[in-house]
């Protein structure tokens, strides 16, 4: 019997269930010198994302993390090194342990290969990408592109009846920065950044999200 206090988690199996506030972190830059750390622990879930690290920066992104999501490329464990992306260790996901995990692309195979891909005493959940579109419609955009698993992340949260609190996401539109980690110049353009940030923008000014800032 599940608690009636847990939120489900839509387009996600097997069942996936939150439960109290929920802080979502973000990579930007401007996390740097923040010192949002503390605040961000004070939260009963903690999501991040793909290969973002706490060591060495808890005093602006805090070290509880209860959930990380993760796109194809981090959960398959790609060496992205020689594309231009510093610190960003490639067997992350394998290394991991005792970390609940949801796998968000549009390849099903990854997750399919999931004990291969990461340890067994990680759990792994997967996003039903087929509703991506679902979630657009649901937070106000209609930009062709796919969209970044942060905002996919959020979509469900609000799905869910969650009102999160993002900390390292942008609503201006500016180049994408990570805290931790050097970005290559030219990156392909299969998302549209610029439409995503106005989204939140938006969301954030409408009272569903509520988007920290230093």
């Amino acid at each position: 019997m599940i608690d009636t206090s847990f939120k489900k988690i839509p387009h996600v199996l097997p069942d996936l269930f939150l439960k109290g506030t929920v802080a979502v972190v973000g990579a930007s830059g401007h996390l740097i010198d923040s010192k949002f750390g503390e605040f961000i622990d004070s939260h009963d879930q903690v999501i991040r994302f793909n290969r973002s690290p706490t060591e060495g920066y808890t005093d602006d992104v805090g070290s509880k993390t209860t959930l990380r999501v993760v796109n194809n490329h981090v959960f398959c464990n790609v060496d992205v090194s020689s594309d231009g992306y510093s610190n960003s260790p490639q067997y992350f996901v394998k290394n991991l342990r005792n970390t609940n995990i949801l796998y968000i692309g549009p390849d099903y195979g990854p997750y399919h290969n999931r004990h291969t891909n990461t340890d067994s005493s990680n759990k792994v959940y997967l996003f039903d990408y087929a509703t991506a579109n679902k979630l657009k419609s649901l937070m106000g955009t209609t930009h062709t592109e796919n969209l970044l698993i942060g905002s996919i992340m959020v979509g469900l949260l609000i799905k869910s009846g969650i009102k999160p609190n993002l900390f390292g996401f942008d609503t201006d539109p500016i180049p994408r920065t990570h805290y931790y980690q050097d970005r290559p110049k030219n990156c392909s353009a299969v998302h549209n950044g610029n439409a995503e940030q106005k989204m939140l923008k938006n969301l954030n000014e409408n009272k569903i999200i509520r988007i920290y800032k230093k």
